[in-house]
């Protein structure tokens, strides 16, 4: 009988201890899951802010490209303009001799 009893307080025990090695053993493996979800989560946040990053890097790459190349071109056009504008001042100025000489002439 009192080993009876011994053996039914032994399984009770053992009852408990594997209940609690569950428990432990579920614990581990819920914050095992949650660390390596925040790791995953933090490597998806790092991939999605490097593609960002990189999106805006080429976007002002090829903004300071087009603005380069249309500051080149406005600056040959306004080189072109004032060829034009001094042919033309010359031209003026020929006109107006033209027309003085013409004034003193009558």
């Amino acid at each position: 009988m009192v080993i009876c009893v011994q053996r039914s307080i032994l399984i009770r025990n053992l009852k408990i201890a594997v209940v609690l090695a569950l428990i432990i053993g579920l614990l581990g493996a819920v914050l095992f899951l949650i660390y390596g979800f925040t790791i995953v989560w933090q490597a998806m946040a790092a991939t999605i802010v490097t593609i960002f990053l990189s999106i805006i890097t080429i976007l002002f790459i090829i903004a300071s490209i087009y603005l380069w190349i249309k500051n080149l071109l406005l600056k040959k056009e306004v080189n072109r303009y004032q060829k034009e504008l001094q042919m033309l001042k010359s031209k003026l100025q020929k006109c107006e001799s033209e027309s003085n000489k013409n004034e003193k002439i009558k």
